[in-house]
């Protein structure tokens, strides 16, 4: 049942995600038909094929027309309120408290109320209850859960004229154990997924830091040095300026270079810092998208073309967008030389309505002589960018 001024250049925490304008929330009947699309509640929904036992039991009952009509209903009701509760509780994983905890509370009173109509058969209710206790409730909760359906199974025919039945005992302490053990192998999976995750902030902050020290290492080496011998150079100049004109002109016209090779140097340094390169952009997409809940299909390496830094930038935008607005549960790069291929299933949007990004990254493409194609729709979106030497090929 499991179911303006100058500034210190700065680095960005987060290579992928770029600002742009928030898209509209998706209302809540969007939301609702969204888990009901993700078929994993199945996995639960599945298991009321075993309604099969209390059927059989309300069929062969020794009562009127009427309370077996009643038991039927009974059972259809319980049969919908566990679905419900598949696709919008057990399968979200949505944690039960004290406060929340009523929502299993549908099921138990109509198990109670299969009680009178087929004794102690209506125990064969019991593992659905304990299902939605394992993969909801607390895990203290849903130990104690389990064991008291266990423990009324015994003592309700103990305390009335019903039989015992073992199969069904057995039944309840064979299921109950087993949720239970399914359910400390998932928490300890969320539990190894979350440490994953922390370890792999941890080493991003850390390259963070890094790469800020080695900024900071350059710009010192440059600056420091180009500095001090212009310093040095303007200084002796201006001694000289009377003494020996020719001179202090040459030395005047070093500090011009030095300055001018400085300023190159230090703008190489920013250029280095700000323009992402295709090889980091593909880890740092895999990393955003599995943090994202999204299936990354990404290729192992990059072709190492002459576009790479370019197609850099169009790939961080795309998954900027895949990850913040697109809704999408997979997505797929693919990378030539000539060509690269974002490619989402979320619910698309409207290509001649780009936000701020996406149109900026169409001027960045075309500046380069290359092209950008966004194709959207129900079924999801693709950005297309084509470098310069690919365009001509494909008119």
């Amino acid at each position: 049942m499991t179911a303006p001024a100058h500034r210190a250049p700065t680095i960005p925490e987060d290579p992928v995600i770029d600002p742009q304008p928030a898209p509209p929330s998706p209302t809540a009947p969007e939301v609702r038909w969204a888990q009901w699309r993700d078929l994993r509640w199945l996995y639960s929904a599945i298991w009321l094929l075993f309604l099969a036992y209390p059927i059989s039991s309300v069929a062969t009952a020794d009562r009127p027309p009427e309370v077996k009509a009643l038991g039927f209903l009974i059972l259809a009701v319980f049969a919908v309120v566990y679905l419900l509760l598949s696709v919008y509780v057990i399968n979200p994983r949505a944690e039960i408290t004290g406060r929340n905890a009523w929502v299993i509370l549908p099921l138990v009173v109509l198990t109670g109320a299969m009680l009178p109509i087929i004794g102690e058969n209506a125990f064969g209710l019991g593992p659905f209850l304990m299902a939605v206790a394992a993969f909801t409730f607390p895990t203290l909760w849903a130990a104690v859960t389990v064991a008291a359906i266990i423990v009324l199974s015994v003592l309700l025919p103990a305390v009335s004229d019903w039989e015992l039945d073992l199969s069904v005992l057995v039944i309840l302490v064979c299921v109950g154990f087993t949720l239970l053990g399914f359910r400390a192998m998932a928490q300890r999976e969320q539990d190894r997924e979350y440490a994953e995750q922390r370890q792999r902030e941890l080493n991003a902050r850390l390259a963070v830091v890094a790469e800020r020290e080695r900024v900071a290492r350059d710009v010192h080496d440059i600056l420091g040095h180009s500095l001090t011998v212009i310093s040095v150079k303007s200084e002796l100049a201006g001694k000289l300026l009377d003494r020996d004109p020719q001179r202090a002109r040459t030395e005047l016209a070093e500090v011009n270079q030095l300055a001018r090779e400085s300023l190159a140097q230090v703008r190489a340094t920013v250029g280095q810092l700000r323009s992402p390169d295709l090889p980091s952009g593909l880890a740092a997409a895999e990393s955003a998208l599995r943090a994202a809940g999204v299936t990354a299909d990404l290729p192992p390496a990059a072709p190492g073309g002459p576009h790479d830094d370019l197609f850099a930038w169009v790939l961080r935008e795309a998954v900027t967008n895949v990850v913040r607005h697109s809704g999408a549960s997979r997505c797929t790069v693919t990378v030539t030389a000539g060509r690269i291929r974002i490619a989402d299933d979320g619910r698309g949007m409207d290509p001649e309505r780009t936000g701020n990004g996406l149109q900026g990254l169409r001027e960045r493409v075309g500046d380069a002589g290359g092209r950008l194609e966004i194709a959207s729709g129900a079924g999801g979106t693709t950005i297309t960018a084509t470098a310069p030497d690919e365009t001509g090929d494909d008119a």
